[in-house]
């Protein structure tokens, strides 16, 4: 079972604490979608596409950031 977790990080000389949260979707029984949280604000759903990571609602270099720290802690666990 994969709990929910949290990663801090800076980005552009701001720090984050980033809450994510994976959400029943699976490929290869791994969770694909996260709904993420981001200094207590809500920043949306960050989906792994088979080729790179999307989000509902923000289009910007973060998402690609959170995606990547995801995935490196799925790697790494």
């Amino acid at each position: 079972m994969i709990v929910p977790f949290s990663i801090p990080f800076e980005f552009n000389g701001k720090n984050y604490l980033c809450e994510i949260e994976p959400i029943k979707s699976f490929w290869d029984k791994q969770p694909t979608s996260f709904q993420v949280t981001l200094n207590n604000v809500y920043f949306g759903i960050i989906s792994f596409t088979g080729k790179n990571w999307e989000s509902d609602t923000n289009k910007n270099n973060l998402v690609e950031k959170i995606g990547n720290m995801i995935h490196e802690q799925f790697v790494l666990s």
